[in-house]
């Protein structure tokens, strides 16, 4: 795309092109200098070790990991010996409401914070975390958990125990106040009566046969329910801390907590460092021994990253072209990829596009690879529905084939629609989209335009009139944004095109082989042969062009050279940090100390 010329400011953001250029510089000499014997202080309170210590110019006092006993003093009598502290910190560009998932999904807190049953791994594999093992029957609807043998595990030294699941899933669930996410437990037996208000909390079908074994019963089978309990809308609260603070119970001093680490401060408008939990049962799991997370300026948002204060900083879109047109800075730039696809829903039940061929021209006046430059590569071309590295995410030539871009045969199928069926397409939207999305929904509109020869009239719609839309159906064209809620095929699959579908509602479309694939699936704890039947699903839905993938979104971090590992999927590519996969701290390796 080329550089933007020297000086050019982008909205909001006060960083032009020559300070920019400084501030790699500025790195460069950073990274050199860290060979040098005294380390420089850092100005920053998201470095102490401490709460109460206080900057100084001499060398850092270098203090024991919390998971080492306090008891015991350090030696003196060698003092070429010394026990090293690894360190890390992330920037971020927006302050968390609180850090109580099992209450608000979107709290934007710390998910590292806590554990639950089961954790997922970079390529969403499911791995065991408080529940050491899982029996499930054979008609695959009661699962059986045993929870590891421990005398501790919350931060505070409460054991973990099942009837902290129980609870915490029956807060989720509270018809006064339900969670955001309280529908994924949908599943589990009267969990929709509960949080209905039509059933007391104990009907919920998920019960503490004793301290370490928690019975769930499902409505019906579900091979994927694993990777639902992995999510961070999964994880448990500690009851004692929530009854005695209410909703400041994860705030500093407060907060209890029973994943890997623990919260130690947390200041609004600076950030938060947390340290390693000592009662957690997995010790080795993490490297680092604190984790500190500073919240960036958004005058300067890079600045921290650039000063050397931040070890891994996310590049927000405005400062793309400038960053990704530095020769310097390229060996340091990741890309991650969302579980999240966004995608044109097309209604296929009124002319023209009752018509399979005029969906599927659609498509192909779509230039996909175009929409990743536009937007210097804060999205990928799309052409299945699930992304990856899902489960269930199909990279096969037919998928290629089917939505290739191909605007001259697209153009010639809509140039034979009759004259009484050629009026405007509407495509509806909703009104408040972020840079990037609203960049590329408008490149489509214009896209399908002047590829197709025909009218597009592009409809925004608040809040309440969009969803009553999406539930009614009264659209023609829907521009649709599907973050996954769980990393599995079925999330997109059952959850939008199934005849229980759980979103999409309007959508009058449907598929008998498609209800037999997803019955198979169901019944399926083999992870091979449930995959093998979405695939089937995934080559169904996309003969049909009913939804057409377009774009995967991309979060793009700038990180440093002392950033030895960070957590990536099969495909080499970096899975950032969060609501699926959120072990990224614990998964980092630096081979900077503090």
């Amino acid at each position: 795309m080329g550089a933007v010329p020297t000086g050019r400011r982008f909205s909001g953001r006060g960083v032009t092109r020559r300070q920019l250029i400084a501030l790699a510089h500025g790195l460069l000499l950073a990274a050199c200098r860290r060979t040098e014997t005294t380390p420089i202080p850092v100005a920053s309170p998201l470095r102490e070790q401490s709460p109460t210590s206080t900057p100084t110019a001499v060398l850092p006092t270098v203090l024991p990991s919390p998971s080492s006993s306090l008891a015991t003093p350090m030696p003196t009598a060698t003092p070429t010996v010394r026990q090293v502290v690894v360190t890390f910190t992330r920037a971020r560009l927006d302050e968390p409401r609180s850090h109580d998932f099992n209450a608000d999904l979107f709290c934007g807190g710390e998910p590292e914070l806590f554990a639950g049953l089961v954790r997922l791994t970079p390529d969403y594999e499911v791995r065991s975390d408080w529940a050491e093992r899982w029996d499930v029957s054979a008609d695959g609807t009661r699962w059986v958990f045993t929870l590891r043998q421990a005398d501790s595990g919350w931060s505070n030294g409460d054991p973990v125990r099942a009837s902290d699941f129980v609870w915490s899933w029956q807060r989720m669930l509270d018809p006064a106040q339900p969670a955001p996410q309280a529908w994924l437990l949908d599943l589990v037996g009267n969990a929709r009566a509960v949080r209905s208000g039509d059933a007391e909390p104990a009907a919920l079908a998920a019960r503490a046969l004793d301290e370490r074994t928690l019975e769930v019963e499902l409505e019906r089978p579900a091979g994927y329910f694993p990777l639902i309990l992995g999510t961070a809308g999964l994880l448990p609260a500690h009851r004692p801390a929530v009854e005695r603070w209410g909703e400041r119970w994860t705030e500093a001093g407060k907060c209890v907590s029973n994943g890997p680490f623990r919260l130690v401060s947390w200041e609004p408008g600076s950030g938060y460092v947390v340290s390693r939990n000592p009662h957690y049962w997995n010790q080795g799991l993490a490297v680092i021994d604190t984790y500190s997370v500073m919240l960036a300026r958004p005058e300067n948002p890079l600045l921290p990253f650039f000063q050397g204060r931040a070890d891994v900083a996310p590049v927000p879109f405005e400062l793309l072209p400038e960053v990704t047109s530095q020769e310097a800075l390229l060996e340091q730039l990741e890309r991650s990829v969302l579980p999240e696809v966004w995608a044109l829903v097309v209604q296929p039940d009124r002319p023209p596009l009752d018509r399979l061929d005029l969906r599927q021209a659609l498509s192909r006046a779509v230039d996909r690879e175009r929409l990743r430059q536009l937007v210097y590569g804060a999205v990928e071309p799309a052409v299945g529905l699930v992304p990856p590295p899902v489960p269930g995410f199909v990279e096969d030539e037919r998928l290629g084939a089917l939505h290739r871009f191909a605007p001259l045969e697209a153009s010639q199928r809509w140039s034979r629609v009759p004259d009484d069926q050629r009026g405007p397409v509407r495509l509806t939207a909703p009104a408040d989209l972020g840079g990037v999305e609203e960049t590329v929904l408008l490149d489509v509109v214009e896209q399908l335009q002047g590829n197709l020869g025909i009218a597009v009239e592009l409809e925004r719609l608040e809040r309440e009139p969009w969803e009553r839309a999406v539930e009614e159906g009264t659209f023609q064209l829907l521009w649709w944004r599907w973050p996954l809620p769980f990393p599995d095929a079925a999330a997109v699959y059952e959850w939008l095109l199934s005849r229980d579908r759980k979103a999409l509602r309007g959508l009058r479309w449907e598929h008998d082989e498609l209800e037999r694939f997803l019955a198979l699936a169901r019944s399926e704890t083999s992870t091979l042969r449930r995959l093998g039947a979405y695939r089937q699903c995934e080559f169904l839905v996309q003969d049909a062009c009913v939804v057409i993938p377009l774009v995967y979104p991309v979060v793009t971090y700038l990180v440093q050279p002392w950033v030895a590992s960070l957590p990536r999927a099969r495909d080499g590519m970096v899975v950032g940090p969060g609501l699926l996969f959120h072990r990224f701290a614990s998964s980092v390796v630096v081979r900077r100390t503090g």
